[in-house]
């Protein structure tokens, strides 16, 4: 049976190729930072069941979000680099003081 006309058709093996390497259904960059900071929050806090409770909650929130979007951490980054706003930029001719050109 052939695709019809104008109809974009996706390989599974393309897919699964192009997908970044996951862990327990995050990327690493979302769980190193999730163990980050739940790990800082227990140092600080010594709080073991809102560490755990919250571990759990921001890993199934970054299960359900990068389920549908697998590179979503590395979007964000690249948004926030590229419309950062350097609040000294008046003083410095309209451009951002850490330009180099």
């Amino acid at each position: 049976m052939a695709p019809e006309i104008g109809r974009l058709e996706s390989d599974m093996l393309f897919l699964g190729l192009t997908r970044p390497a996951m862990i327990l259904g995050v990327t690493y960059s979302w769980f190193l930072a999730e163990l980050l900071f739940w790990a800082l929050y227990f140092i600080n806090m010594t709080d073991f069941l809102v560490v755990t409770i919250g571990s759990l909650g921001t890993h199934l929130l970054g299960n359900l979000i990068m389920s549908k979007e697998p590179r979503f951490l590395e979007i964000i980054s690249i948004w926030a680099k590229t419309n950062s706003k350097c609040t000294n930029k008046r003083f410095h001719g309209n451009t951002h003081s850490y330009d180099l050109y």
